[in-house]
Parts: structure tokens; C-alpha cells; sequence
């Protein structure tokens, strides 16, 4: 039987992977390429989903949706091995770990205003509810694996 502390990290992981695709695709693929690439030509929607304009911040959480969704927690198309460079399986690894400290030095009202249940849902879009239900949802899998005994 899998540890409470498992259980709560692979439950936490489920939503921050069903958030950040339902983000990907309220935002649009091309977009979210855009965020990390070249946020100065992002649409005004998507500025707005990001509280106005899209910072440094912004742009390493979506690096850890993409990785999350397209990882070994989500769709597998990356995943460790030998054949990666030692860095891409460290992110992999890591990236609840450091999306979790992400959320919580940057979103850290949005993300205990979620976890405290006191999030208005209705008052903000489908992209900007999945990006903070991600960022939040990825701080309780990152936290609880710091706790973890194995």
C-alpha cells in the first residue's frame, strides 16, 4: 500500500497535469511557446491571463507546465534516461519541487487562497484558474516530496 505521503503527491501531480493542460489549451499551444520564447509579442489575452503582462516568473511556470504535461507524470513524452543530458533528467526530477517553490514565492496568495477553498472561481478565466490551480496543485506535490521517506 502506497504512503499517505505518495498518495498526496500522486493526486497532487494528477491535478497539476489535468490544470496545465486544460491551460495549454485555453491559452493555445503556439502561445504558450510564445510566453517562453518571446513574451513581448503575446496576445492581449494572454497578457491578461497572466495578471497584465507576462515576467520572468510567468515564463519559467510555463517551462514547468509544458515539462509537467510532457512528462513522465503526464503524457511521457519526456522522460530520465540515459540518453538525456544529465540536466533534463534533473528538471524532470525536480520540477514539482521547483514549480511547487515557484508558486510559493510568487503566487503565494493565489495559491493558499486555493488550497483555504476561498478562490472565486467565477471571477477569472479558464486560463488563468488552470495556470493557478497548476502552480498550487504543484506546490502540495512538491512539498509532500520533501517530506517523503524513499
Amino acid at each position: 500500500m502506497a504512503s499517505w505521503q505518495s498518495q498526496i503527491k500522486n493526486v497532487a501531480t494528477a491535478i497539476a497535469v489535468l490544470s496545465g493542460i486544460v491551460m495549454v489549451l485555453s491559452v493555445g499551444v503556439g502561445e504558450v511557446l510564445t510566453v517562453v520564447l518571446d513574451p513581448t509579442t503575446v496576445t492581449a489575452e494572454t497578457n491578461a491571463t497572466f495578471g497584465g503582462s507576462v515576467d520572468t516568473i510567468d515564463r519559467l511556470a510555463v517551462v514547468g507546465v509544458a515539462t509537467t504535461v510532457l512528462g513522465t507524470a503526464g503524457l511521457g513524452i519526456l522522460t530520465q534516461g540515459r540518453n538525456n543530458p544529465p540536466f533534463i533528467n534533473t528538471l524532470l526530477r525536480y520540477m514539482p519541487v521547483i514549480v511547487g517553490l515557484i508558486g510559493f514565492t510568487a503566487f503565494s496568495t493565489e495559491v493558499f487562497e486555493i488550497l483555504q477553498g476561498d478562490r472565486v472561481w467565477a471571477n477569472f478565466d479558464d486560463a488563468t484558474n488552470s495556470y493557478m490551480l497548476f502552480l498550487a496543485s504543484s506546490f502540495v506535490a512538491g512539498l509532500v516530496s520533501l517530506f517523503r521517506s524513499n
